[in-house]
């Protein structure tokens, strides 16, 4: 059957210069390294083993099996923020390809986002691996949790393109969403219940986008129940909401991209 070049087609058609891009990205970023893609697991690792002491030795968490509620979070956490690290950068780095041939430019943060998933599931395997040991346990609605994170990889999708986009404009963006990156993860209930807070500091907790997402992760891996509905809601709100503003930004500006590379 003929992949006509409209629709998904135009894109699928270039699956092998999005793969290329991915793969070229994997040789770069661990060439030379002697563990090579087992650095994937660095920093991950060296934030719960900190995150781990500070809540059992110093703040100590209630919370039975708190390792296993500290990974979910901190593994999601790092989906979202090293997505966002890696696309400000996407299409600067690649401006040398995109100024000598044309193919879909969106096709460049996407395969950006695709390498940071390649190097997130290594990570995800192992959680899955250590899960009963960590105290989980396998229930019927562990199999909703492809489609949350199906939503979460949507919702940080729309924002690799947003991001991507503005980088080209505004040089010191990757600088400020480092900066903000490392406070939100203190404003997003990684590694603490949400209920465990005061009134006024969960009304600023819950105007996070992550916090519905992480209550969505850890109901299904670390409670073993289903999440708020209401959380559920305002996913897919911040979801459609973050496509749409990432689409629409990104078409508007794919036709300048070249002339302000």
């Amino acid at each position: 059957m003929q992949i006509t070049a409209t629709g998904f087609g135009r894109y699928w058609q270039y699956r092998d210069l999005v793969r290329n891009l991915v793969a070229k990205d994997l040789k770069v970023r661990y060439q030379g390294a002697a563990l090579g893609f087992l650095w994937s697991l660095g920093n991950p690792l060296a934030m719960i083993l900190i995150y781990d002491f500070v809540f059992t030795h110093v703040f100590r968490s209630d919370l039975p099996n708190y390792i296993l509620y500290l990974v979910i979070g901190v593994l999601h956490y790092n989906l979202f923020s090293q997505s966002l690290m890696q696309s400000c950068e996407s299409l600067t780095g690649a401006s040398g390809l995109l100024q000598k041939i044309y193919f879909p430019r969106i096709l460049v943060p996407t395969a950006s986002m695709l390498f940071t998933l390649v190097l997130w599931f290594v990570a995800i395997l192992i959680l899955v691996v250590l899960y009963p040991f960590l105290g989980g346990v396998y229930h019927w609605g562990l199999l909703l949790y492809p489609l949350a994170l199906g939503l979460y990889i949507a919702f940080i999708w729309g924002l690799v393109l947003t991001f991507s986009v503005l980088q080209v404009e505004f040089r010191d963006l990757k600088h400020i969403v480092e900066i903000a990156l490392m406070g939100l993860f203190w404003f997003t209930p990684v590694g603490y219940q949400i209920s465990t807070l005061s009134p006024h500091a969960r009304s600023v907790i819950e105007l996070n986008p992550l916090t519905q997402f992480m209550d969505i992760f850890h109901s299904l891996l670390y409670n073993g129940a289903l999440p708020h509905r209401s959380s559920v809601l305002i996913a897919m709100a911040w979801t459609a909401a973050s496509l749409a503003l990432g689409t629409v930004l990104f078409h508007r500006k794919a036709r300048m991209l070249v002339e302000d590379l």
